[in-house]
């Protein structure tokens, strides 16, 4: 499996993803539309804050994780999507997204959740000075699906507790601080 970056022309894949994992995790769908609007806002950048995993055949490619050879990527099966957000008293870099359902188990979900923990670690270095400067914590969070057996223990991989917040139908959300 490859992690790369967000490209043009993405979004009919993640729409796809996301509603087949909807299905089973008893979620709302999202469309063409929705992701669009969400990845136009305008302190979002798609290009560096969306990852996505491919089913890469790694024996293709023994020099390890750092990119693809051109023509040796292999089917996008996940995606995770990193966004700070602002509350009145934290900082919050959520991270969200989807494994396509008969793609889990493999460790998709995983190495897109700490590649997501590591970007937002990098990110948290920048606000760092105003987050203390204020007394705000950053947090990292995480929404994963509710009804998933592997979410508690992925979630504790990552060293992120279970907050009990209302949030997205089937989704449960976990944080742990940055």
């Amino acid at each position: 499996m490859r992690i790369r970056r967000y490209r043009q022309g993405d979004i009919p894949t993640l729409v796809h993803i996301q509603q087949a994992a909807a299905k089973v995790d008893s979620c709302e769908p999202l469309s063409e539309e929705d992701f669009e609007e969400w990845f136009s806002q305008p302190e979002f950048d798609p290009a560096f804050d969306v990852f996505l995993i491919t089913d890469d055949d790694d024996e293709l490619n023994p020099w390890g994780q750092g990119g693809t050879l051109e023509g040796v990527e292999g089917e996008v099966i996940g995606y995770t999507v990193l966004q700070m957000r602002r509350s009145q008293h934290a900082y919050h870099f959520l991270c969200e997204g989807a494994v396509l359902p008969e793609q889990r188990g493999r460790g998709a979900g995983q190495a897109l959740l700490i590649c997501a923990l590591n970007h937002a670690r990098v990110k948290a270095f920048e606000i760092e000075p105003q987050a203390q400067e204020e007394g705000a914590p950053i947090y990292f969070e995480v929404l994963l699906p509710g009804h998933d057996p592997h979410a508690e223990s992925l979630a504790a991989k990552c060293e992120l507790r279970s907050a009990d917040e209302p949030t997205l139908k089937g989704m449960r959300l976990y944080r742990g601080d940055l």
